[in-house]
């Protein structure tokens, strides 16, 4: 799913369901944000995850959590991964939390991420694959609950 259609998605939602926007989030990230958190984090954001970021902001989403790029938010990108380890231990960078142990994200090799979403299974202790081809598509069925 490319960023343009989830967008028209989200706005017909939001007409229908005010309540599941409702929540404080961050605000919407910058340019010059994202470039601070790269450099804390020693990595390049993915590309659809700034896509989002720069639309939406970060904090809660319908029926899920985006990390943020704003310095101030509880929800900070760079926070949330040094406080998880992940990122150092196992090259998974973090961008949501289902609030219920696991994290989904991106694997990182040489400072890029993969395409493809992966959850963190906090059960056993592993990244797998899952079968979202990107951030919109998780959003688009866990955050939004729509089937893709």
């Amino acid at each position: 799913m490319e960023f343009n259609q989830f967008n028209e998605h989200v706005n017909r939602l939001k007409a229908s369901n005010p309540i599941w926007f409702a929540l404080d989030g961050a605000p919407v990230g910058t340019k010059a944000e994202m470039e601070t958190v790269e450099k804390q984090l020693n990595i390049s954001l993915p590309e659809d995850y700034k896509e989002f970021i720069e639309a939406f902001g970060g904090g809660y989403f319908a029926f899920t959590v985006i990390f943020s790029v704003s310095a101030e938010s509880e929800w900070n990108i760079a926070n949330q991964n040094q406080s998880l380890g992940l990122l150092e231990e196992q090259h998974f960078l973090v961008v949501s939390d289902n609030q219920s142990g696991d994290y989904y994200g991106y694997k990182i090799e040489k400072g890029l991420s993969e395409k493809n979403l992966f959850v963190y299974d906090h059960d056993n202790r592993q990244i797998k694959r899952t079968k979202y081809q990107n951030l919109f598509e998780y959003l688009m069925e866990v955050g939004l609950k729509q089937t893709v």
